[in-house]
C-alpha cells in the first residue's frame, strides 16, 4: 500500500512538472512509469495499436484500421471479433470446396462424355490448387458471388427491353409491351420483373389454345376431290454424329482445335465423295488486344470463357463451334452456302452485342470480326483454311463480315 501511495504522488508530481493535466490516460502512463523505476511490476499499459495491426491478417486490418479504442480490452476484444468471423469464413470457403469436388467426382461418371471430361478437368485444377492459389481463388469467388445477383438482374432487364419492342399485332401482347415500358422506367424489383414475366406467359398460353381451336375447327378438305402431288423428297441434313466425343476445350466449354480438326476431315470426305459443300467462319472478338491491354489479360479469358458458353448454345451437329486458337473460333457448317454462313455469324454478332459481359463489376461491350469462306469456291481444305486464318488477323480489329475471293 506504501508503495502504491509513493508511485502516486511521484507520478502526479511528474505530470505537474511536464506541465501535462492528470487525465486518466495520462496518469496511467506515469503511474506504470515510476513503478517501473522501483521495480514494482503493475502491468503493461503502453501498447502501441498501430504495431499490432501490423501482425494482423489483411481483412482483420482492415476492418479495424480506422476505428478508436480506449484500451486494450477493447482491442482485445474487437480482434477476438474479428479473428472468429474470420476463421468461420475460411472454414465456409472450405465447406463449400469439399462440396464442389464431391459433386465434381459425380459429374466425372457421368455417362456424356463431355460432361464427364469437364468434371475431370475441374478436379484436376483443384489438386493444383497451392495455399497461396487457393486463397486468391477464395478471393475471386467471393467477388462472383456478389455480383451473380446484380448479373441476373441485368439480364432480366435486358430481355424485358427486348421482348417490349416486338411488332406483332395481338392487343393483349401490345398491353402487356406498354407495362413492361412503364415498368423499366422505375427501379422496379427483381420479382416484379419475373411477375411481368410470368404474365406474358399466360398471355402466350391463351394465343396458343385459341390458334389450335381456331385449327380443329377450320373446314376439311374432302380427300376425294383433293388433287395428290407427289411430295418432293427432302433429304436428311448432313450432321457429324459424334460429335458428343469430339475432345473439350475446358477454358470456354466449347470442342477444341483438335475436335474440329476431326469435324473438318470428316465434311472434307462428304465433299470429295458426295459433293456436299460446306462452310468454314473464322470469327472472334473484335479488337480484343485492346480489350486486353485496356481491362488486363485475366478479364480477357473471363470475357472469352462467358463468350464460349454463349456460343456453345449455338453449336450442334451440323454446325459446329470450336475454340481455334488463343483468340479465334472456328465453326464448319456443314451443307451450308456462303450466303448462310454469312447469315448464321451476323446472327451470333447480334447476339452477342446484346449479351452482357462482366468482370469485377465492370460490364464490357464485344462484337464479332468474322472471315468466311465456301469450299466449292476453294482448291482445297488446307487453302480455304489457310487464307481465312491469315485474312482474320489482318482484319480482326474491324466489326462486321469479312468478304474475300478464293
Amino acid at each position: 500500500m506504501q508503495n502504491a501511495q509513493i508511485i502516486a504522488r511521484e507520478a502526479l508530481k511528474e505530470l505537474l512538472k511536464e506541465g501535462k493535466e492528470p487525465t486518466p490516460e495520462f496518469y496511467a502512463e506515469a503511474f506504470y512509469a515510476q513503478a517501473k523505476k522501483i521495480g514494482v511490476n503493475v502491468g503493461e499499459v503502453d501498447f502501441s495499436i498501430e504495431k499490432i495491426l501490423e501482425m494482423l491478417d489483411k481483412e482483420i486490418k482492415e476492418s479495424l484500421f480506422n476505428r478508436k479504442f480506449k484500451n486494450k480490452n477493447e482491442l482485445i476484444a474487437a480482434l477476438v471479433h474479428s479473428i472468429n468471423h474470420l476463421f468461420f469464413y475460411k472454414r465456409n470457403f472450405s465447406t463449400q470446396l469439399e462440396i464442389v469436388k464431391l459433386l465434381l467426382r459425380l459429374l466425372a461418371t457421368h455417362p456424356h462424355k463431355e460432361i464427364s471430361m469437364l468434371a475431370k478437368g475441374q478436379l484436376l485444377e483443384i489438386d493444383k490448387l497451392n495455399a497461396k492459389s487457393i486463397q486468391m481463388w477464395r478471393e475471386r469467388w467471393a467477388e462472383q458471388i456478389k455480383g451473380i445477383t446484380e448479373l441476373d438482374f441485368i439480364d432480366l432487364a435486358k430481355g424485358l427491353e427486348i421482348l417490349s419492342g416486338f411488332k406483332i399485332s395481338s392487343s393483349s401482347f401490345c398491353q402487356w409491351q406498354q407495362e413492361a415500358r412503364n415498368i423499366l422506367k422505375t427501379k422496379s424489383s427483381k420479382e416484379v420483373k419475373i411477375n411481368l414475366l410470368n404474365k406474358l406467359e399466360s398471355i402466350l398460353k391463351e394465343q396458343f389454345t385459341k390458334i389450335t381451336q381456331d385449327t380443329k375447327e377450320s373446314p376439311q378438305v374432302n380427300p376425294s376431290k383433293a388433287t395428290h402431288k407427289p411430295k418432293p423428297k427432302v433429304s436428311a441434313p448432313l450432321k457429324y454424329h459424334q460429335a458428343s466425343s469430339l475432345p473439350i476445350d475446358a477454358m470456354t466449354t466449347l470442342v477444341s482445335r483438335q475436335g474440329m480438326e476431326e469435324v473438318l476431315e470428316f465434311a472434307e470426305l462428304q465433299f470429295q465423295n458426295h459433293h456436299k459443300n460446306y462452310s468454314v467462319i473464322v470469327f472472334g472478338i473484335s479488337a480484343y488486344d485492346k480489350i486486353k491491354g485496356h481491362f488486363g489479360l485475366e478479364a480477357a479469358k473471363r470475357v472469352l470463357a462467358t463468350l464460349g458458353r454463349l456460343l456453345k448454345q449455338y453449336s450442334n451437329e451440323s454446325d459446329l463451334i470450336a475454340y481455334y486458337s488463343e483468340e479465334e473460333f472456328l465453326a464448319c457448317l456443314l451443307e451450308r452456302e456462303r450466303e448462310e454462313a454469312i447469315q448464321f455469324i451476323r446472327n451470333l454478332d447480334s447476339i452477342v452485342s446484346q449479351s452482357i459481359f462482366m468482370f469485377q463489376q465492370t460490364r464490357i461491350n464485344i462484337s464479332l470480326s468474322a472471315q468466311v469462306s465456301h469450299r466449292v469456291e476453294s482448291e482445297s481444305l488446307e487453302n480455304m483454311l489457310k487464307v481465312s486464318l491469315e485474312e482474320f488477323s489482318k482484319h480482326k480489329d474491324s466489326k462486321g463480315i469479312i468478304n474475300y475471293e478464293s
